[in-house]
């Protein structure tokens, strides 16, 4: 994938951290054409800078979020509660919740360069993912760059997204099992899935065999090894939206 040739067919996906990016480029048929880390977020890539898509998604991942019910006129105060004040911060909603997430640093950069941007949080592609499902109760959760990103359903109902900090695999365990027991959802009767490498995925299992009936592995990746986190969560997403 050293280099990249265009057709006004393709599609872009940008998975956009705090430090860093992943430019994929799609084929017409969702075939993984061209892969770019990109590390200087305050930039756009110059071999991509002539480049025509179909379609464009920007992705913005581990951001400072809120969300608040659609019958609240503002959700400010809700972001304001979670995160303080002074943080520049854009809105969305869907036909559950309105969301507040934190304006990326590179936001206007990259919304100037690209046309007809499809812009969401993980958070909202996580849930647009997990609301397909049917599972009556049921937590999903990923790990990246330290933070633990968790939705939850109970009674098929959506009752939480969250994130936490996590240093090592004792914490997120902690926290998983945390809002399992705060949400009261029942735990013999859960079902709880995991986006990660099958490596991670077989040391997660392994930690929660004595407490979690069924943990299981999300289908979509097919990554046999400890991979890289942003690659498998970048292809993850990708999927969200192709």
């Amino acid at each position: 994938m050293l280099t990249y040739h265009n057709a006004v067919s393709d599609k872009l996906i940008i998975f956009l951290d705090y430090d860093s990016s992943i430019y994929q480029i799609y084929s017409k048929d969702n075939q993984l054409k061209y892969r770019l880390n990109h590390h200087d977020i305050s930039s756009f890539p110059e071999e991509l800078s002539a480049a025509i898509f179909s379609s464009t998604y920007l992705q913005l991942v581990n951001s400072k979020f809120a969300l608040c019910p659609l019958v609240e006129e503002k959700i400010d105060p809700f972001f304001q509660l979670n995160h303080g004040t002074g943080i520049d911060f854009l809105t969305a909603q869907n036909g559950t919740f309105k969301i507040g997430y934190e304006k990326h640093q590179s936001f206007d950069l990259l919304t100037k360069k690209l046309v007809n941007t499809n812009v969401a949080t993980d958070i909202e592609l996580l849930f647009e993912y997990t609301s397909k499902k049917t599972h009556k109760h049921a937590l999903y959760f990923y790990e990246h760059q330290g933070i633990l990103s968790i939705i939850a359903w109970r009674d098929n109902v959506f009752v939480l997204s969250n994130r936490y900090s996590v240093g090592n695999t004792d914490e997120l365990f902690y926290f998983v099992m945390l809002v399992i027991e705060q949400l009261e959802i029942p735990i013999q009767k859960i079902y709880v899935e995991c986006i990660a490498s099958l490596d991670n995925y077989e040391e997660y299992k392994s930690l929660f065999k004595n407490y979690l009936l069924s943990f299981q592995h999300t289908t979509i990746l097919d990554f046999k090894s400890n991979e890289d986190n942003s690659k498998i969560l970048s292809h993850f997403f990708a999927q969200c939206v192709l």
